[in-house]
């Protein structure tokens, strides 16, 4: 018998390449909604892909073969000879109506990279880079004013114009480690940086007079996330996970850059302007002999408390509610088609930034697949997601969306030798 080492060098530096690239990448937009003027912009729940094609239900997941940030007490369910490494991109479309007017847009992106192994056969670290707001959204409107002179009213004519770039991305480096034989703990530490670009044109029409104003919020902090997992067997084909997480409140540090264009610029600390919220989620999924899993998550982010733009309550307690169903017919099935995951799921949420004095809701369906490769525990994975968000009695604004995701979910062995004969 002659020993053959399989060189996983290559892919090692193409995922450490990937990585440092990422960033740049991200900085893109992924949205084009005037919702995401307000707050930090459209928030990301950390969710990859099976999670994505389940309505997003992350925090009872324990797997082998894919990574799991939203609960990082995940991460030692790795097998102690896999290397994980998940890359996932995305394309939006986005039909906006108001009254008669209406409109359709579409974006693309990276939308997080991550890698995933064992320290032990009893701990587990994970690194990636996700999201965790992005902004894009550029509209104007005309409109007239009156104002009394000496011997006649006169009407004055205007346009606005608002259009916002860029978000907040995340480097995060977590760990987890088994206490016993049911529960897992685990805890990711945060890198947050991005810029949010807030711009405001208005122009006179009669008279010629303009005025233009930009607003920067340069991000450069640090959080964390802890979370815990019970994991419990009954039988040979039950199983059951329970998990829980939290994000304590913390300053945004960084700075903001305010310029009207001909008049000055001011530059003020962000920290003492803008909080993260305590963050707290909850989750369950059940197992049904491998092939069944159905799971229920709830996030509640207590944006009210913290402070944005240095007043506290002027955003809204945010409240996800995720519920989904993955099916494999059997994962070690001969035929391919038996070895395929069939994903579904729905979800709701409320905006946490005010438009007016309300908020907004978004409910969405998603459903997806999963495509096991024949040769290795590599999957493609693909999700589609269908939502609309507003406020039908406060809002005339009425955004529709559909989103494709596509997941590459590669599964390697960590330093292994395989022999051949």
């Amino acid at each position: 018998m002659r020993a053959l080492v399989k060189s996983t060098k290559p892919f090692y530096f193409l995922a450490l390449l990937a990585l440092l690239v990422t960033p740049s990448l991200m900085a893109q937009n992924n949205t084009n909604s005037p919702y995401t003027r307000f707050g930090y912009g459209l928030l990301n729940d950390q969710s990859f892909s099976r999670s994505q094609g389940m309505g997003g239900v992350a925090y009872g997941f324990r797997s082998k073969q894919s990574i799991n940030p939203a609960n990082p007490a995940s991460y030692c369910a790795v097998d102690s000879t896999s290397f994980l490494f998940d890359m996932g991109i995305s394309a939006l479309i986005s039909n906006f109506k108001s009254g008669d007017v209406g409109k359709t847009t579409f974006n693309g992106n990276l939308d997080y990279l991550a890698f995933q192994f064992p320290i032990t056969n009893w701990m587990g670290m994970s690194l990636g880079v996700t999201p965790f707001s992005v902004v894009g959204y550029d509209y104007s409107f005309s409109d007239s004013i009156s104002a009394p002179s000496l011997n006649d009213t006169v009407v004055s004519k205007y346009t606005q114009q608002f259009f916002g770039t860029g978000g907040i991305s995340q480097v995060y480096l977590g760990v987890s480690f088994d206490i016993g034989k049911h529960v897992a703990l685990g805890a990711n530490v945060y890198y947050l940086f991005g810029n949010i670009n807030h711009s405001r044109y208005l122009d006179y029409t009669s008279n010629g007079v303009s005025t233009y104003q930009t607003s920067t919020l340069k991000v450069r902090s640090f959080n964390a996330r802890f979370g815990i997992q019970y994991y419990e067997t009954i039988g040979s084909k039950h199983a059951f996970n329970i998990g829980a997480i939290y994000e304590f409140k913390s300053k945004l540090d960084g700075n903001i850059e305010t310029t009207t264009i001909g008049v000055d610029t001011t530059t003020i600390n962000s920290g003492n302007l803008f909080e993260l919220p305590n963050t707290y989620g909850l989750g369950f999924t059940y197992t049904y002999d491998e092939r069944l899993t159905i799971g229920l998550d709830g996030t509640f982010m207590q944006f009210a408390d913290a402070m944005y733009y240095g007043v506290r309550d002027s955003l809204s307690n945010r409240i996800k509610i995720c519920a989904g169903a993955e099916y494999v017919h059997n994962p070690k099935g001969r035929y391919y088609a038996e070895r395929m995951y069939w994903r579904f799921g729905v979800n709701y949420n409320n905006s946490y930034a005010k438009v007016g004095r309300f908020d907004a809701q978004d409910f969405s369906i998603t459903c997806g697949a999963g495509f096991p490769l024949r040769t290795t525990k590599t999957t493609l994975n693909v999700n589609f997601e269908y939502g609309s968000v507003g406020n039908q009695l406060h809002s005339p604004l009425r955004e529709n969306y559909f989103k494709i995701g596509l997941n590459l979910s590669l599964n390697e062995f960590w330093f292994v030798k395989q022999k051949l004969k």
